[in-house]
């Protein structure tokens, strides 16, 4: 039974229509829950850009893993030190989709991230990339993300 759940849950995502904006998946989960995932992750990212520690530390799960688009992994701590150690000056979603069950829900979106280095050309990433969030104590938190470079449009 939860594979079958969990082969229906992947089709209807691989058959999404996505452009430009946020997209949540109707029958999946209540409206409130997905949103209250995106209001996490739209804290996170406001987080990044103004390298807000305390918030990170909230919203990022102790067991965090990131795979970034470099082919590295790495934790919880070390994302929040190198996010210290941006100068990141924006982020802009693209599109997002979110797909909420239970206390498990992963967004697919696009993003494109803008750092300044002093002295240098600022420098755009443009990225696809999939997060997973677990509820735990009544509160949504990343526990994983995952980052591909993808090409412009």
């Amino acid at each position: 039974m939860c594979r079958r759940m969990a082969l229906a849950a992947l089709a209807a995502v691989f058959n999404l229509s996505v452009a430009g904006a946020t997209e949540v998946m109707p029958g999946v989960s209540s409206p409130s829950e997905q949103e209250a995932v995106i209001a996490v992750e739209d804290e996170w990212i406001r987080a990044e850009v103004s390298r807000d520690e305390a918030t990170l530390r909230r919203v990022l799960d102790d067991q965090f893993v990131l795979n970034s688009n470099s082919g590295q992994t790495s934790g919880k701590e070390a994302l929040i030190e190198g996010v210290l150690g941006w100068n990141m000056t924006g982020q802009t979603i693209s599109e997002r989709s979110v797909l909420a069950t239970g206390d498990t829900a992963v967004i697919f979106g696009t993003t494109e991230l803008r750092f300044a280095v002093p002295g240098e050309a600022d420098t755009t990433s443009l990225l696809r990339y999939t997060s997973t969030y677990v509820k735990r104590d009544g509160q949504w938190r990343a526990i994983a993300l995952h980052m591909a470079k993808r090409t412009s449009e």
